[in-house]
């Protein structure tokens, strides 16, 4: 069912920019919720980005970069919410790290795989019947 890898076509290209939508309106909504002092706009990336990278590395790895990830709803679904289990485990990880801002928490993890995930396999879910 997973096959991992990468499809460089305009319709993954296209569900590709609304995942990292998704990704940005999780980290802007966060960021908004929680304010730590420092600009928005700045704070912005620095939620998103392990997310991202996370998103993008798990997404070769399970398949969610490729046509057949949307040849149908349930596809679509199975592997974006696999792709967030992974992208939102790495960014975890990630934000355990010094250099990285934020720090990890189990609570954080919960909150971001339900929020994160609701809209990238919503997303995932309208992208594979629409696009």
């Amino acid at each position: 069912m997973f096959r991992a890898g990468v499809t460089t076509d305009r319709r993954v290209g296209l569900v590709l920019v609304g995942d990292l939508l998704c990704i940005a309106l999780f980290a802007t909504l966060g960021a908004m919720q929680h304010p730590e002092g420092g600009s928005l706009l700045a704070r912005i990336p620095e939620v998103a980005a392990p997310f991202v990278v996370g998103w993008l590395l798990v997404g070769v790895a399970v398949g969610t970069l490729r046509t057949d990830a949307l040849t149908d709803t349930r596809t679509a679904v199975v592997r974006a919410a696999a792709g967030w289990l992974g992208a939102d485990l790495f960014a975890q990880a990630a934000r355990s790290l010094s250099f990285v801002p934020g720090g990890a928490d189990p609570a954080f993890f919960v909150v971001a795989l339900l929020f994160g995930g609701v809209l990238l396999v919503g997303w995932r879910a309208l992208a594979s019947r629409v696009i």
